[in-house]
């Protein structure tokens, strides 16, 4: 990221290259995906190449010669104005803005970052007060030194050096010193160091004999030393045995070394090890801290054992243990005992530390086993879970409510039953998912039906299908009464489930009732005295009553049913059909 002159961060991409690089007209690669501030660089830089290599080559009244001046000169002022000053360095096929590729050339022949590398320029700095003057005359430097309209011109530097440029530093490497220069006028001297360009022809080294590779046949328990001494399973080890090597040099009085001075490098080592696979080495270095913070304070560093503490802290702060926790594979869903151990050596207070993790984290893994994490540790503090679910919403109320319900056992199922009637629709679902694989009880039963008349149609239907496999038979009333008092106003789809439901728990002892809803009109009006949707429900409930009573009651009912309630009493006797067959295979 990137500081821009306004203020503003900007992120720094990095340049692009093979199919996702465009090359122009001079070979220059366009930048994708940078910032405006690069973006204003890469197009002066890319300008100022492609006016350099046809400056001398056409007449100075060329209109199109003007015309690219003119659009250089503006770039450069207005980049200037916004930015203040340009620091370029430079590199064989590139040019970087704040270690931001900003133009990327490959050809040899035309990049201009090649030109100025070789001629030993290692940095350009346009400052503000960089005019058209100025331009000009660098713009006859660099041309000369594509075209070689002189062979025996003098090289960049040189030329950049003689230009004596006000408001454009230049920044060389140091190499030979011309012949022509005055030793004693060091200044000068050290000015005007040149460098040997990359492919100037000299002398061919005298070369040995050739010789083929000579295969030498390696032990394999050499070979596995090898990899295991650049492998990262090591690394690790060797972190600690750095660590145990420093402890030393701190108690040692001849050194007499301040904790500060090293203290960035325990830094480093903690924050390479906050990760679930590395949890017994980690756990290592929270000892060797203990012991460290044991220790008796020398008389060189006072300020030792605050700096030892501060230390231990940060390994359980709240960075530090989301940190831990997010390194848990994508894969992986178990809590590690081992993780335990190490928030209890570090953490002050792991609840809060895990909780606030969950609060801000996304990935599925890492809330997993912060749930079983909190579960560990809610047990010895209860009413901090509960007095945090209070205070959550969304995803993390309900996490918190999964833990409550597994750590609480019966005890918490009349709580779990309650929040069916939460205002938060993540933390009902929560609720309805632990209902629904809890044994049934009269605690569950009062709060699923006051759940069912608030809740919306998705989540009454799924408390419908509690409701049936409870068996209860305390619903039918308060089911029955719903249907009455809705009326017309209850939809038909909703009233069929209902009516599932009411012939599940009714039975054979309900088809009076039902038959009751199916009471005809009466004279030659085909059709029923009662709203249609308590006629679906009356039919959909003799559909689910194992009974030849229940049968009759339909099919006398589809004789008297006219042509809006006629389809669903056929429907409910297909239903009594299907079931006839399944039972019967």
């Amino acid at each position: 990221m990137s500081d821009g002159a306004d203020g503003t961060v900007e992120p720094r991409t990095p340049f692009p290259t093979g199919a996702e690089a465009e090359p122009g007209e001079g070979g220059e690669q366009k930048p994708q995906g940078l910032g405006p501030r690069y973006q204003r660089a890469s197009t002066l830089l890319t300008r100022l190449a492609s006016t350099a290599r046809s400056f001398l080559l056409y007449d100075a009244g060329n209109e199109a010669i003007n015309r690219s001046l003119s659009a250089l000169l503006d770039s450069a002022l207005s980049t200037l104005q916004v930015e203040g000053q340009i620091a370029l360095t430079v590199q064989p096929y590139e040019l970087k803005f704040e270690d931001q590729t900003v133009y990327l050339n490959r050809d040899r022949e035309r990049s201009l970052a090649f030109r100025l590398y070789r001629d030993g320029v290692r940095g350009l700095t346009f400052r503000k007060g960089f005019q058209a003057e100025e331009l000009t005359r660098l713009l006859e430097i660099l041309s000369i030194r594509y075209t070689g309209v002189n062979q025996r011109e003098d090289d960049m530097v040189t030329l950049l050096w003689k230009a004596r440029f006000e408001h454009l530093d230049v920044t060389t490497v140091e190499g030979i010193v011309p012949e022509e220069t005055d030793a004693g006028d060091e200044e000068t001297a050290s000015s005007r160091r040149l460098v040997l360009p990359d492919d100037v022809d000299l002398p061919r080294p005298t070369l040995p004999p050739p010789k083929g590779p000579t295969w030498i046949d390696v032990p394999p328990e050499r070979l596995r030393a090898l990899r295991e001494e650049a492998g990262e399973a090591a690394l690790p080890d060797d972190c600690l045995a750095l660590l145990g090597r420093l402890r030393r040099a701190l108690s040692d009085s001849k050194e007499q070394l301040p904790f500060g001075e090293v203290a960035h490098l325990f830094g480093e080592v903690r924050d390479y090890l906050l990760s679930v696979d590395r949890l017994p080495a980690l756990k290592r270095f929270g000892a060797l801290l203990w012991e460290m913070a044991g220790e008796e304070t020398p008389e060189w560093d006072p300020q030792r054992h605050a700096a030892v503490y501060d230390l231990l802290d940060s390994c359980g702060h709240r960075r530090a243990v989301r940190r831990l926790l997010r390194s848990v594979p994508a894969e992986e869903r178990k809590l590690r005992p081992e993780l335990i151990e190490v928030l209890d050596r570090v953490c002050p207070d792991p609840l809060v530390a895990v909780m606030e993790t969950l609060d801000e984290e996304e990935g599925l893994a890492t809330r997993a086993v912060a749930r079983q994490a909190l579960e560990h540790y809610s047990r010895r503090k209860p009413g901090l879970l509960e007095q945090r679910f209070l205070l959550s919403r969304g995803r993390m109320a309900s996490d918190l409510l999964r833990v409550m319900a597994h750590v609480g056992g019966e005890a918490s199922v009349a709580f779990v039953a309650q929040q069916c009637l939460h205002p938060d629709a993540a933390v009902q679902d929560e609720a309805l998912w632990h209902i629904a694989r809890t044994p049934y009880s009269g605690v569950l039963g009062r709060s699923l039906f006051e759940a069912f008349r608030r809740a919306d149609p998705d989540r009454r239907s799924r408390i419908l299908e509690i409701v049936a496999r409870s068996g209860d038979a305390r619903f039918l009333e308060p089911l029955t009464r719903y249907v009455e008092e809705r009326g017309d106003g209850l939809g038909t789809d909703e009233a069929s489930r209902v009516g599932r439901v009411l012939g599940i728990l009714g039975g054979p002892e309900s088809i009076a009732r039902w038959k009751a809803w199916l009471q005809p009109a009466g004279g030659r009006r085909k059709g029923f005295e009662a709203p249609l949707p308590r006629i679906v429900a009356a039919a959909t409930a003799l559909a689910f009553i194992r009974a030849e009573a229940a049968a009759e009651a339909l099919g006398a009912a589809f004789d008297e049913a006219d042509e809006t309630s006629q389809p669903w009493i056929l429907g409910a006797l297909a239903q009594r059909q299907r079931q006839a067959w399944e039972a019967a295979r």
